[in-house]
């Protein structure tokens, strides 16, 4: 199989203005990797915070103008590379015709293009390059469980061989709320099929990491999930997806993007694994979701008991009780036998978020006054 290693030439990262994608970069330069680090702009602010954090470390060259929807922008930054990590994606939080100029400003259109579109780039960059052996492509658990989980008995194990699309009624699958998770299945099968048609000169590993948390590098990573955890750690109830209590399926960024690069220096044969070449990454020290509103405020409260932190809400707009539940478990367990990942408490998680949080100025404790 195509394993590389440092000697082998530099490697490409996809979306480094993002969380994953910025510390994808931070991993391979501390582990000795030249990098092209691919970003759509340069000059915005997301753009300028993420160069500025970028260019202090070593070995990394910042390839400006990388933009999923424009065919040809990655050719210049792959060419040479022996491996691609592809972890760009457009979000819901960011299709608003503003963070994506070049979409068509329709949420659910772009989220999908996004995936099969800005791939689609991807891979024909990567054909072009002539050089690259390997693509390891951040996915998400979106693609195993999407909104099956609702509906799986409960203790369901999640596993490589499920996918968001199995006995999904074929006109829910194509409505808009599972845009993010069709681009994701669809986007998977795509690159598996690319890799296959390359007739052996390259071929595909994907990660599937549940809701991504950890250090924040620099201010334009907060999105999502992080921007939540600090919402709770600064006092203020949630807002996304919902102000509602609700469990949260967690992964540590830091052991995230390690096993992405064990996967690329992997000599394993990924497809003949359990499942294929495929990795859930989903589950922190053992657990598989921490409850919002009750476990994850708890761990924050141990590690900053003087802070007055947030409340999510525990009824509906009509006043009914929210119940919270949890189905499903998982632990990474194929990614831990087969890759050697490591997965630490989530307890030191979320200290992370937090304490990163107020490194930056993201967010300003309210502390508790003495009576």
């Amino acid at each position: 199989m195509p394993a590389i290693s440092p000697q082998d030439g530099p490697v490409a990262v996809t979306g480094c203005s993002g969380f994953t994608g910025g510390h994808m970069v931070r991993e391979l330069v501390i582990h000795g990797y030249d990098v092209r680090a691919c970003i759509r702009d340069a000059s915005s602010w997301r753009g300028r915070d993420c160069v500025d954090y970028l260019g202090r470390l070593p070995r990394v060259e910042i390839v400006d103008g990388c933009d999923l929807f424009t065919p040809g922008s990655y050719d210049d930054a792959f060419r040479g590379c022996a491996g691609v990590f592809h972890v760009a994606a457009v979000l819901g939080n960011s299709a608003d015709g503003k963070s994506q100029p070049l979409g068509s400003g329709e949420v659910s259109q772009d989220v999908y293009d996004g995936g099969m579109v800005g791939t689609q780039n991807v891979i024909d960059a990567i054909n072009l390059s002539g050089s690259v052996r390997r693509m390891v492509y951040t996915s998400s658990m979106a693609a195993v469980s999407g909104a099956r989980g609702a509906t799986v008995a409960k203790g369901y194990e999640w596993t490589e061989t499920d996918w968001a699309s199995d006995g999904v009624d074929p006109e829910r699958w194509g409505g808009p709320r599972n845009a993010y998770a069709r681009s994701k299945v669809d986007t998977e099968h795509r690159i598996n099929s690319a890799a296959d048609e390359s007739g052996g000169k390259w071929d595909a590993i994907t990660m599937n990491p549940a809701m991504i948390c950890g250090p924040i590098l620099f201010k334009a990573q907060v999105g999502q999930w992080i921007e939540q955890i600090g919402r709770l750690a600064g006092g203020l109830a949630p807002s996304w997806p919902s102000r509602y209590d609700m469990y949260y399926n967690i992964i540590d960024v830091r052991d995230l993007v390690k096993a992405h690069r064990l996967a690329a220096e992997s000599s394993v044969d990924h497809r003949a694994t359990h499942g294929g070449a495929r990795y859930i990454m989903h589950g922190t020290g053992g657990r598989s979701a921490i409850r919002f509103g009750t476990e994850l405020a708890g761990i924050i409260h141990e590690y900053f008991p003087s802070f007055t932190l947030g409340e999510p809400a525990t009824v509906t707009s009509q006043g009914d009780p929210i119940v919270v539940q949890s189905n499903t478990t998982n632990d990474c367990k194929k990614a831990k036998d087969v890759l050697g990942a490591t997965i630490r408490p989530v307890e030191d998680t979320i200290r992370a978020v937090v304490e990163t949080s107020v490194e930056l100025g993201i967010i300003d404790p309210k502390v508790e006054q003495d009576a």
